[in-house]
């Protein structure tokens, strides 16, 4: 199973070009980063999305996980609302990810 979703687009006091994010997340099975869940990050509300590399951080807490991405320089359009795109694939009863928090920097 895929599916994905957009977050709400949070406004920035002057012109972003490059942004950063962290995600924790809980998991069934293994998720891969930047495979079965994959982060995009944009600066004009969601017209231009740029692919983030995700690299994995130490646990949060017993069971949550968490990823990061630094200093991404966004292609296609840069502005002031940011907002973010997961998306996931290879879902199962056996594997899913169930994103718990996420946090745009800029």
């Amino acid at each position: 199973a895929t599916g994905s979703f957009e977050g709400t687009d949070i406004t920035a006091p002057s012109t972003v070009s490059k942004m950063g994010a962290v995600i924790t997340y809980q998991e069934t099975g293994t998720n891969s980063l930047n495979t079965d869940i994959i982060l995009d990050l944009s600066s004009d509300s969601g017209s231009n999305f740029t692919r983030a590399t995700l690299t994995a951080l130490p646990d949060f807490a017993t069971g949550i996980k968490m990823a990061k991405v630094n200093d991404l320089s966004l292609t296609g359009g840069t502005g002031t609302a940011l907002t973010y795109k997961l998306s996931f694939a290879n879902q199962s009863n056996s594997k899913n990810a169930r994103i718990r928090g996420v946090s745009l920097q800029y």
